[in-house]
């Protein structure tokens, strides 16, 4: 099967372009036609003319720590890594600039620790309350694993990871289900 695809990749590439026609016989490829041969497309794929529609722009950190978007890598400078976007190709480099921290703010946004939501507690029995606190917990729980799927930079993992443990200590002790 590959060596047909090879002959059939040979014979387009012999012939000028766009004037060769490849069939299909059977299992073989020829420019002749034969009997019940199939035409086949064998032009090599077109591709953009104008290039990637879009380019991946690197927030890049400095020794100092002043934060600078560039287009070229960061090792290159000697710089560290702080995030990558992908932007329009075809808009200026401040249309680029906004993409690309709006980007950065959107995900933040995910990242972002929310404060939780206290309420009252009314006074109940203390198994009400004991259920109410796993509860609780198990709510806590969840939003962490979800702020560590959303990915992050390596200490707000590690944090996240810190208050999961918490949690699920603090709901070994109460014995909750």
């Amino acid at each position: 099967m590959q060596k047909h695809f090879w002959v059939a990749l040979a014979l387009a590439s012999m012939a000028p372009a766009g004037a060769a026609q490849v069939y299909r016989c059977g299992n073989a490829y020829s420019a002749q036609p034969c009997p019940g041969g199939v035409a086949v497309e064998a032009s090599p794929p077109v591709t953009d003319p104008d290039g990637p529609s879009t380019t991946v722009l690197n927030l890049c950190r400095a020794p100092k720590g002043a934060l600078s978007w560039s287009k070229e890598t960061c090792a290159s400078r000697g710089w560290v890594i702080e995030r990558t976007a992908r932007v329009a190709n075809n808009v200026s480099w401040e249309a680029q600039l906004k993409a690309a921290n709006a980007q950065r703010v959107e995900a933040q946004q995910l990242t972002a620790v929310r404060p939780a939501r206290t309420r009252p507690a009314p006074s109940a029995s203390p198994g009400e309350s004991k259920e109410r606190t796993c509860q609780a917990l198990e709510e806590k729980v969840q939003q962490l694993d979800r702020k560590g799927r959303a990915g992050s930079r390596y200490y707000d993992l590690e944090r996240v990871r810190h208050e999961r443990q918490l949690a699920r200590d603090q709901q070994f002790r109460l014995r909750c289900r």
